[in-house]
């Protein structure tokens, strides 16, 4: 952690714009807690447009239009084939209506990624540090919103509970999980670059805040993409001599002190709140329950006596068989249109709904995506695209599990990695070491 890159007067600009791509990154959380647990503002999509608008405003810069910074060249192209795509649909191929919100999520879109042109690389060093103090104040925001609320009791999922009319009970807690993620793999990411004792315990705290929080949320999709993040970088980092130099490490002095800090508070936790390892305990236990439930629902094997039908499986199991109706007719080339079908897969619902081209161009900006994440995984650039390339193998999962192909949450996140991922940083090419001439030797007067 910089903590001198916090001070306004020397950083304001990339402060700002820190800032305002933070909030449309990782914004819902705390939309949530303004609008539906203070109050402040009306209850429906049009406080989140003044949101997003706010933050756009942010990022705008005093050279808009003059200085354009290059992206991803792959993956902005791919990106605007297929949101070209789906606005074509949109306007000419919709069977559901042109909604206002549906508008708004491309004006929103397609201004994030433009202004995003505009901001230039250096603003990755505060970018991460800002992404992190987002997420962690939103966990607080989170924590403020249980406590207050009355019909929250230990052991349900954590999630705000939203104030508007028609909303869905218990708010939504894949958002919260997402906000936990956030937090952990940024202040990861940030830990390994950290020195100062202090802040390692906070960057350490917000880890385990970050997991408490994703635990809490019972999101099965976030459970797993922790899974796959854990897994990429043991295939790719792990070492069995490094569980030699680790334990060696353990025993320096500064090292020490920074363990037996971590047990000294970890004890006075559980001393103190004994009843939240249990909390904890209970949860593991209603998460195997359901994905005993994943598995006989979409299997049909009971694997305990216990499992039930799953009803968010049944619906992916459903919007499979819609899948296979569109390949065996003539949908297959065009598709059925914009949003005409519901099938909570967005690799699957792309082309149902928009065609073999919709399926081509989504399906290819994501595998093109996921080469430049190993890459990043296996290079670790800086600090930001180390985050956004573990960042995105969590939300992998939500290509197969939930969520429609052009949902604001998954093109905010992807306009982030399209422009900081996978392009050139000069302070990460090595400069060539200046080559010394050699001194003149004296003329020999002996000849050959």
């Amino acid at each position: 952690m910089n903590w001198s890159l916090f001070n306004v007067t020397n950083n304001f600009n990339y402060l700002r714009y820190s800032v305002g791509i933070a909030m449309m990154f990782n914004g819902f959380p705390l939309i949530f807690f303004i609008r539906d647990t203070l109050h402040v503002g009306p209850a429906s999509s049009v406080f989140t447009a003044i949101f997003f608008s706010f933050a756009l405003l942010l990022m705008v810069p005093p050279t808009l239009f003059k200085r354009l910074y290059k992206p991803n060249v792959i993956l902005i192209n791919l990106a605007a084939l297929f949101l070209l795509l789906t606005l074509f649909y949109f306007m000419f191929l919709n069977h559901q209506g042109k909604s206002v919100a549906d508008i708004g999520n491309f004006v929103f879109t397609f201004g994030f990624l433009a202004l995003l042109m505009h901001v230039p690389n250096d603003v990755k060093d505060t970018l991460i540090q800002v992404l992190f103090l987002f997420s962690f104040f939103t966990n607080i925001t989170l924590v403020y919103s249980l406590i207050t609320d009355p019909n929250w009791t230990p052991g349900m999922r954590a999630a705000v509970n939203f104030a508007n009319e028609g909303a869905q009970p218990g708010g939504n807690p894949h958002i919260t999980a997402r906000n936990g993620v956030i937090t952990l793999l940024s202040a990861m990411v940030l830990l390994g670059n950290t020195k100062h004792l202090l802040s390692r315990l906070f960057l350490f705290f917000s880890v385990l805040f970050g997991l408490g929080v994703v635990i809490l949320s019972l999101a099965k999709s976030s459970y797993l993409g922790l899974g796959v993040v854990c897994g990429a970088y043991f295939l790719f980092h792990f070492k069995f001599s490094d569980i030699s130099s680790v334990v060696g490490n353990a025993f320096k002095f500064r090292n020490m002190v920074f363990i037996i800090l971590i047990l000294m508070v970890v004890y006075y936790f559980l001393a103190r709140y004994g009843d939240i390892l249990n909390l904890l305990l209970g949860y593991w236990d209603i998460f195997e329950d359901r994905i005993m439930n994943v598995i006989f629902t979409s299997t049909g094997v009971r694997l305990s006596e216990e499992a039930d039908v799953d009803y968010s499986a049944m619906g992916r199991v459903s919007g499979f068989g819609e899948f296979m109706e569109t390949l065996y007719s003539w949908d297959v080339f065009l598709g059925r249109g914009y949003k005409n079908d519901y099938l909570d897969v967005p690799l699957l619902e792309s082309w149902v709904n928009h065609g073999v081209f919709g399926f081509l161009f989504f399906t290819s900006f994501n595998f093109f995506l996921f080469v430049f994440v190993i890459r990043e995984v296996r290079r670790h650039t800086n600090p930001l695209t180390t985050f956004l390339a573990y960042f995105f193998l969590s939300m992998m999962v939500l290509l197969f599990t939930g969520g429609r192909p052009y949902d604001i949450a998954f093109w905010f996140p992807y306009s982030v990695m399209i422009r900081f991922l996978g392009i050139k940083y000069l302070d990460a090419i090595p400069r060539f070491k200046k080559v010394s001439r050699p001194a003149p030797q004296p003329i020999s007067t002996v000849t050959t």
